[in-house]
This record gives C-alpha cells, sequence and structure tokens, in this order.
C-alpha cells in the first residue's frame, strides 16, 4: 500500500488529514482538511488554512528556492497554528508556460478474451510509451476513452469480452527544472511531496461537478502570473493550456495608471475593481493612499475601471482564441475561478467575449468554519486536499466496489504512479 505520509490520525480509527499546498505567483497557500476513509463518507473538513505572500517565483517559474521555502513555510506554519497539526506531507499543484499537454494512443490484443485489469495497465502502458524529451518529465497520463474491437465511446472496459482493445490519453508534462525546483523547495522547507499536480485539474475537481464534466465545460483559472485553462468532455480532460497572463497584470496596470506602489495597487483593485465602464457609477470615487501614511488621494472610479477593463478584453480575447476549436462541444459554458475573478464586472465581461453561459466556480465537497476557503481564491488548494482525500480513500477501497464516475478515481486507478521523484 502506497505510503502517503499523513500528519496524523485524528479523533476515530478511521479519519485522516490531508494537505494541499497551492503555489502561486502572487501567494502561497495551504489547505489542511480532515476526512474519513470511508468511500462515500462526505465532505472534507478544511480545519486549517494557511496563506503567505509568495517570494522567489515569476509566472510559475521558480527563481529562487530560499525564497521560496521561506513563503512556504510561512503559510505552513499558519496553517499548522490553526488546524492544531504538524504538517510533514504535502500535494503540490504546479503551473506555467512550460506546461504542455497532447495526445497519445495504444493498442493491444486480449489474449484471454475477457479484458481485466491487467489488459487495461497494459493499454495505458502501450499509450504512453512515447518519446519525451529528456528535460521535461510527464506529469499525468489521463484516459479519455476506450475502444473494445471497434467499439469507442467505453468508459470501463473491465469485463467485456474482446479481443482488440485501444484507448486514447492525455498526456500533461512539465519542465524538468521547473518540477524538481518546485520539490526542492517544499523540501528545503522540510515538507515531503506526496504527488505534483497540474493546477487545472485541482480547480477543476473542486468547482465542476460531474454533469458540467460530462456535458462540456471550460475551466479558466485566473491566478496571480497564469491563466489556466482545462476543457473537460464525456467526462474526461479534452484539451488544457497555460497564458501568461494573470491577476498580476491588472495590478501593474493599475500602479503604472495611478502612478502607485504594487501594494497599494493590488488593494485597490481587490477593494474597488470593476472591468466593465457601464458598471461603475458616475459619482463614485475611490479613496488611495491613506494607508501608506502619506495624504489620501480621492479619484472617480471610473479612472480605475478604464484601466482595467482593456486588460480584461485582452484577456478574455485570448481565452476565446484558446478554446474556440471546442466551442461547439461546451455545452454547460465556462467557470471562472482564481482570486482575480473576484472583480466585479469579469463574468459579464466573460460571456460577452466568450459567447458562452459564465458562472464564478467557488470550492465545493468541503466544509470548514472559516468562510474564507469557499472563496473562488481558494479553489486550488482545495481541489488538492480534494485530490489527496481521493486517493486516500481509493488505497482502501475494495477493488470491486470502486467508482469510475469521478476523472481523479480512474486516473488513480488506471494510470497508477506516472510520476516518480
Amino acid at each position: 500500500m502506497m505510503n502517503f505520509g499523513f500528519i496524523r490520525e485524528v479523533g476515530v480509527k478511521d479519519e485522516r488529514i490531508v494537505v494541499g499546498l497551492d503555489v502561486g505567483t502572487t501567494k502561497i497557500c495551504a489547505v489542511v482538511g480532515e476526512f474519513s476513509i470511508e468511500p462515500d463518507s462526505g465532505p472534507v473538513n478544511v480545519i486549517g488554512v494557511g496563506t503567505a505572500p509568495s517570494k522567489g517565483i515569476r509566472k510559475g517559474i521558480i527563481t529562487n528556492i530560499e525564497n521560496m521555502a521561506d513563503s512556504i513555510r510561512e503559510a505552513v506554519r499558519q496553517a499548522e497554528s490553526m488546524a492544531g497539526v504538524e504538517i510533514k506531507a504535502v500535494h503540490i499543484g504546479i503551473t506555467g508556460g512550460h506546461i504542455e499537454c497532447f495526445s497519445s494512443s495504444g493498442v493491444i490484443a486480449v489474449r484471454e478474451k475477457e479484458i481485466g485489469q491487467k489488459e487495461v495497465d497494459s493499454v495505458i502502458d502501450a499509450a504512453k510509451a512515447v518519446a519525451i524529451p529528456f528535460d521535461r518529465e510527464m506529469l499525468h497520463v489521463i484516459p479519455v476513452g476506450f475502444t473494445v474491437n471497434g467499439q469507442d465511446g467505453i468508459t470501463d472496459p473491465r469485463g467485456m469480452q474482446g479481443v482488440r482493445l485501444e484507448t486514447d490519453v492525455r498526456i500533461i508534462t512539465g519542465a524538468a527544472t521547473s518540477v524538481q525546483n518546485l520539490i526542492r523547495s517544499c523540501r528545503r522547507a522540510g515538507l515531503e511531496v506526496m504527488e505534483v499536480i497540474f493546477q487545472p485539474l485541482a480547480s477543476a475537481e473542486a468547482v465542476l461537478t460531474e454533469d458540467e464534466k460530462e456535458l462540456g465545460v471550460a475551466v479558466v483559472d485566473i491566478g496571480g502570473g497564469t491563466t489556466d485553462i482545462a476543457l473537460f468532455r464525456e467526462g474526461g480532460i479534452c484539451h488544457s493550456s497555460v497564458l501568461a497572463v494573470g491577476g498580476g497584470n491588472f495590478t501593474n496596470d493599475i500602479a503604472i495608471g495611478l502612478r502607485m506602489p504594487a501594494r497599494e495597487a493590488e488593494d485597490v483593485k481587490k477593494k474597488y475593481g470593476c472591468t466593465m465602464i457601464s458598471m461603475a457609477g458616475e459619482g463614485e470615487h475611490i479613496e488611495t493612499g491613506s494607508d501608506s501614511g502619506k495624504p489620501g488621494r480621492s479619484m472617480p472610479r471610473r479612472y480605475l475601471v478604464e484601466i482595467l477593463q482593456p486588460r480584461a478584453e485582452e484577456l478574455f480575447t485570448l481565452i476565446r482564441e484558446e478554446i474556440q476549436g471546442f466551442h461547439s462541444d461546451m455545452n454547460s459554458g465556462v467557470v471562472l475561478t482564481g482570486g482575480a475573478v473576484l472583480m466585479e464586472g469579469m463574468d459579464v465581461m466573460a460571456e460577452n467575449i466568450l459567447e458562452l453561459p459564465v458562472r464564478i466556480g467557488s470550492p465545493v465537497g468541503i466544509e470548514s468554519v472559516t468562510e474564507e476557503i469557499h472563496s473562488p481564491a481558494y479553489a486550488t488548494g482545495a481541489g488538492l486536499a480534494l485530490i489527496g482525500a481521493e486517493e486516500y480513500r481509493m488505497e482502501y477501497r475494495p477493488h470491486s466496489s470502486r467508482s469510475f464516475t469521478s476523472l481523479r478515481a480512474r486516473m488513480r486507478e488506471w494510470v497508477g504512479d506516472v510520476f516518480k521523484f
């Protein structure tokens, strides 16, 4: 059985702890979740959250391991204090322009006539046996469907009769240096990394429903340095990409346009941010500078919106170009998540430009005494905790009772440990 290195056993015998660590360009977020190992035992209970400003990272790429380790250490310290536990191991998210996603396929002959787990493992191995440059690491191999004797659209072929088994998979890779530097930063902070997970998969786990994944949906996670896009269809991921534009670009535009420090610009964005001129009232004003010790300034909110609207239009235009080939498959529309989507007007502008239904996605499947965990800004951290809990439950779940309705459950059950440290 896989050793998950969990922090401690709590309460009764069947309860465990898992930690998701969201390493973002603007903040580090540690989410501590408590859960029961029993299948279908309810939501994960978040008992601790810690955040710290990010240092030593730019647009998903670590530039200083020591500074990054300090930021991780501070976020973990806060989470430990709130949860009353010692954190030793984490599930960590990764993103950045270095992430690549491509399709592959595999085929095998079925000798035993009836398809079993051995045959499923073999066809997955055949699909992932592709040449990958030495400077890249394979993060995920995700089956998107099986074909038995020419009949496609099969989600679980086990127990079926056939002589030929095929599968299509999505392979997600990352730059080896970026992956290893992320792991080294965690180890420098005294943590073991249980799994490195592509962040849009974690965000999707937290904010999407199974119906949305089946009908077709795009999850767009607008982080501080990047915007992560993942498209789902028929229950599985069909496309993913990373754009080098995020909430930090909005902050920089404010800092330059209104001539203020970046920290003050971030506060102004959070407090007064709006991306559509039509939503800014003529008489609305914003107050700036009073927290910095300097004389405060008052100005029409319209000035701020005139700065933010062009950047938002640019971002959603880039997103539209990225998902254009899949537009007709997105029957459930688009789910926006990430801290930047809290600015007023983001969902309305997205609907206008993308020409699809849009909703703001907040984490579900979790419970907590703190309301902040239900904010879109915590979607990735919550998703990482949910993934860790599901994987631990899978280890204890009898094989015959395993469900194939969950994307992550299928990934762990069929693929196993693709990524090795």
